[in-house]
Parts: structure tokens; C-alpha cells; sequence
């Protein structure tokens, strides 16, 4: 996110009146409208590998693929994921997701508090998403949150994934994003093992 524009606290019907004309994407956060900044090179390399992978495994299903045009309304805020996939009505007009169901973001050093925290808090406060994807783009890792049975994207929900062979899985959807997939083109420094 960028610099917040303080003029008004905004609504959501305002917000996608008034995004709906503006050249660049902004996002809602907690009434204020934050412009979307860029990423790096490597940043746009997963995101491109997570949608492809996605788009691949989601073809001939009742669900859509989105990602990084499309925003989700989660609680009354409107975020855009790197990677989202909705399994609401086709709706070739609609501005936001209609039922987000898995959303993933891939972290950036200069917004990962805000992926794990703000972005959290939203995400659990609506109910259709079930899955919550966080990507690293420093090692292969990946924080994978799931709704607990009280219905909570929490921590005790949370999965942590690491190394080449882990993948991100979604029974429900039949989905499982091999890391080697996600990560493909990104070259990792080996990781040194203590002599013992």
C-alpha cells in the first residue's frame, strides 16, 4: 500500500464508484483509500506462476481464478490479492469477488505486517474464505491459514510449509500448488547445512 488519501472516510458504494474511474488501484482499508504500489521482478514471477498453476487445476470446475485486478470485499474493506479464486455466480461486470473462497497473497519485506495482520483480520471476518495463503518470496515457505472448527482463520489453524517438495493443498477444491510450480525461475541460494 501507499499513501492513504485523507479527504473523507469513505464508504464501500463510494469507494467503488469513484475506484471504477481512477487509473490506478486503490484499496479500502478501515474508510481510507490507499494507493496500490508496485513489486519487484521475483514478486511478479510468483504471482504469474500461482495464477497459472491455479487457472490449470481450476479449468472445467465451477470456480474462477482472479488475480491481481480484482478485488475482494472482506469485511468493509476491498483488497486485491495477488491471487484469488471466487466461486460465486459468474458475474463478467462484477467489480469484486462474489464468494471468495482461497486467497493468496505473495509477501513483500515492506508489507508482510500488513498481510499477517490487517489483511488477516479481514480475510477471517468473511466467512466465504476459507483458505488464506501467505507466500514468501525470500525462501520457500509458505503460512497457510484454514477455518478451525469455531469458523477462525487463527493460529492454530495456520500451517507452516517449507522447502522444495512442500505444496500448498485445498482438499475441498481438489487444488495442490507443488512448490516447484509456485517458485519456478527463482534461483535460491543453497541452504548451508552445520558441519558436525
Amino acid at each position: 500500500m501507499s499513501e492513504a488519501r485523507p479527504e473523507q472516510r469513505w464508504t464501500w458504494d463510494a469507494y467503488l464508484d469513484w475506484e471504477a474511474r481512477e487509473p490506478i488501484r486503490y484499496e479500502l482499508v478501515d474508510g481510507q483509500v490507499y494507493a496500490m504500489g508496485g513489486g519487484t521482478a521475483k514478486h511478479d514471477i510468483i504471482g504469474n506462476n500461482l495464477r497459472g498453476e491455479l487457472r490449470a487445476q481450476m479449468r472445467g470446475k465451477p470456480c474462477r481464478v482472479h488475480g491481481p485486478d480484482f478485488k475482494v470485499k472482506a469485511r468493509q474493506d476491498g483488497r486485491y490479492p495477488d491471487a484469488l479464486i471466487d466461486c460465486g455466480p459468474p458475474a463478467l461486470d462484477a467489480q469484486y469477488a462474489q464468494e471468495p473462497v482461497a486467497v493468496f497473497e505473495v509477501l513483500s519485506r515492506s508489507t508482510a505486517w500488513i498481510d499477517q495482520g490487517l489483511k488477516l483480520r479481514d480475510y477471517d471476518a468473511t466467512p466465504t474464505i476459507h483458505t488464506y495463503a501467505l507466500i514468501s518470496q525470500d525462501e520457500q515457505s509458505a503460512m497457510v491459514y484454514t477455518r478451525d472448527a469455531a469458523g477462525r482463520l487463527s493460529i492454530q489453524s495456520l500451517a507452516l510449509l517449507e522447502g522444495a517438495g512442500a505444496a500448498i493443498e485445498i482438499p475441498a477444491l481438489e487444488v495442490v500448488l507443488p512448490f516447484s510450480a509456485i517458485y519456478e525461475g527463482i534461483d535460491f541460494p543453497p541452504v548451508a547445512v552445520p558441519p558436525r
